[in-house]
C-alpha cells in the first residue's frame, strides 16, 4: 500500500499532531484513567513516529496498553475523553506502521464499515493485541482475521448508539452472524475466500485485490 494511503488512514484517526520530546511510559489502564487527561496527552504525544522496528520492541508495552484502551473504553464525544482516545489510536498506527512484529491487512469485505476511522482504529487496536499477546509475528492470519473482525462487531454491539452517531458504520450483517453463533464460521470463510488458504501477506497495511 503506498504512504498517502497509510497518511490518509493517520489523518482520520488524528487531525492533528503535537510534537514532544519525553518518554511514553507503560501505563495500565486504571493508571490511565487516574491520571490528569493532560499529562497523560501530553506522554502519548511525545512520539512522533518510531525510529524502527526495534524501537518499537522497546514501546511494545505502550502500544499493548494504548490497544486495550481502546477496545475497552468508548470514543466518546466530549473533549477529554475524545481526545485520549484519538491519541491512543495513532500511537497504535505509529507502532503498527514500522514494527517488525504485525502485518496488518484491510479485507474487501470490511469496505462498508471500515470508511468509520472508529471502527478502523479498533480494528488496529485488535489486530495489535493480537499479534503481540498470540505472538502471531507479521502475519495476518486467519486467527488474527477471525479477532480483529470480531472485537470490532462487539465494540459496535457495546458502543452501538455512540457509533451511530460518530459514523454508521454498515454491520448489521456480522451483528446478525454474532448472534446467530455463526460469526466465526463466517469469517473463516471469508478469509479462505480473500487470502486463498492462510496464503501470509508480506505487505504491510495490504488490500487483497
Amino acid at each position: 500500500m503506498n504512504r498517502f494511503f497509510i497518511l490518509f488512514i493517520s489523518v482520520l484517526i488524528c487531525s492533528s499532531a503535537m510534537a514532544a520530546q519525553s518518554d511514553v511510559k507503560a501505563m495500565t489502564i486504571e493508571q490511565m484513567e487516574a491520571a490528569e487527561s493532560q499529562a497523560y496527552l501530553q506522554q502519548i504525544l511525545s512520539i512522533e513516529s518510531f525510529e524502527d522496528a526495534e524501537d518499537c520492541k522497546n514501546h511494545r508495552k505502550d502500544a499493548l496498553m494504548c490497544a486495550n484502551y481502546i477496545l475497552n473504553t468508548p470514543c466518546e464525544l466530549n473533549e477529554n475523553s475524545d481526545l485520549m482516545w484519538i491519541y491512543c489510536a495513532r500511537y497504535v498506527l505509529l507502532w503498527d506502521e514500522k514494527s517488525d512484529e504485525i502485518l496488518i491487512s484491510f479485507p474487501k469485505s470490511s469496505k462498508e464499515w471500515m470508511i468509520c476511522p472508529e471502527i478502523m482504529s479498533v480494528f488496529l487496536a485488535a489486530c495489535t493485541k493480537t499479534a503481540i499477546e498470540d505472538k502471531i509475528i507479521h502475519v495476518y492470519s486467519k486467527e488474527m482475521h477471525i479477532k480483529a473482525v470480531t472485537s470490532c462487531v462487539k465494540y459496535y454491539i457495546k458502543y452501538k448508539k455512540i457509533m451511530d452517531m460518530l459514523c454508521k458504520p454498515n454491520m448489521k450483517k456480522l451483528v446478525k452472524k454474532h448472534r446467530r453463533g455463526k460469526l466465526e464460521k463466517y469469517l473463516s470463510d471469508q478469509y479462505e475466500k480473500e487470502y486463498g488458504n492462510g496464503k501470509p501477506q508480506t505487505e504491510n497495511f495490504f488490500i487483497p485485490e
